[in-house]
């Protein structure tokens, strides 16, 4: 009996360290979305290139982003810019010993006016406050939000005004390591809910490179402010369908194909006149 439970607990462990090293040795190379407007038949190409598994650029007809990693291998810097004209955003991240997101800086034009917009993150035991401040503003703060983790991830989120009062409240909530509803709890209560297959996330690729071992803290705080990296990719499996009860967030949805390790090969989404395909092409 003992002989037959050390077998088990053998093979168990072979499947874990198997399932370890499939994900370790899966690198994205290449994503192309084609969204086409069936209307008018307008095409926009978006190509995201890898190095080593590491999102390297970004291109989208004149528009280029690229993206630059310090000494430990997490995001240090990006730079989104128009290879026809002298516009240039610029936004750097910075980080403490333990590779927590310590401090945002994103450097745009609004108006025709350079603005810098600083996010600075603030650590205590499981808490974790940002404050956001513009270069444009004579405010102390444009923004307060108090931020609540469990196991590494970000459960709870409140933002404060200038009194210290909580304004708005929101709950995450996880199922098997999908992040599947946002939930307004205090003042906007509306909920924004996500649903997952069962296959393995390539999303989850791009952050985990990206970000390093802090990725899915780092991405849920920097969603609000890099649309590349939104909520649902920290997941371990890929997006589905998006639904909500706010009124103006449209409902979608994608359909995917899937490669011999259940990684998506494409997936094709239709919201409204837009059909966009996405092609995944990995190197193992």
């Amino acid at each position: 009996m003992k002989k037959r439970l050390l077998t088990l607990l053998g093979f168990v462990l072979a499947l874990f360290t198997q399932a370890q090293e499939t994900e370790v040795s899966v690198k994205l190379k290449q994503i192309k979305s084609t969204e086409t407007n069936t209307s008018t038949g307008e095409v926009i190409t978006k190509t995201y290139s890898f190095q080593n598994g590491k999102l390297a650029t970004i291109k989208t007809s004149d528009i280029i982003q690229s993206f630059f990693y310090n000494k430990e291998g997490n995001l240090d810097r990006t730079v989104r810019e128009n290879e026809m004209s002298d516009w240039k955003e610029v936004a750097s991240y910075f980080y403490d010993e333990r590779s927590n997101l310590i401090k945002y800086i994103n450097e745009y034009v609004d108006g025709g006016k350079s603005v810098t917009k600083t996010i600075t993150y603030n650590y205590e035991g499981s808490k974790i406050r940002a404050i956001t401040k513009k270069s444009n503003s004579t405010l102390k703060f444009v923004q307060w939000i108090d931020y609540t983790l469990e196991n590494g991830r970000i459960i709870n989120e409140s933002e404060r005004d200038i009194n210290q009062k909580v304004i708005s409240n929101k709950r995450i909530d996880y199922i098997e390591g999908d992040l599947i509803a946002y939930k307004g709890v205090f003042g906007d209560k509306s909920t924004d809910n996500y649903d997952y297959d069962d296959k393995e996330s390539a999303m989850r690729l791009v952050v985990k490179n990206v970000f390093g071992k802090n990725y899915k803290t780092i991405v849920t705080l920097i969603a609000p402010h890099e649309k590349e990296f939104p909520l649902e990719s920290i997941s371990y499996h890929n997006f589905l369908k998006f639904t909500s009860t706010t009124p103006s967030k449209k409902e979608y949805k994608y359909v995917y194909t899937y490669n011999d390790l259940n990684y998506p090969k494409t997936h094709i989404e239709h919201t409204g006149k837009l059909k966009t395909i996405v092609d995944y092409e990995y190197e193992y």
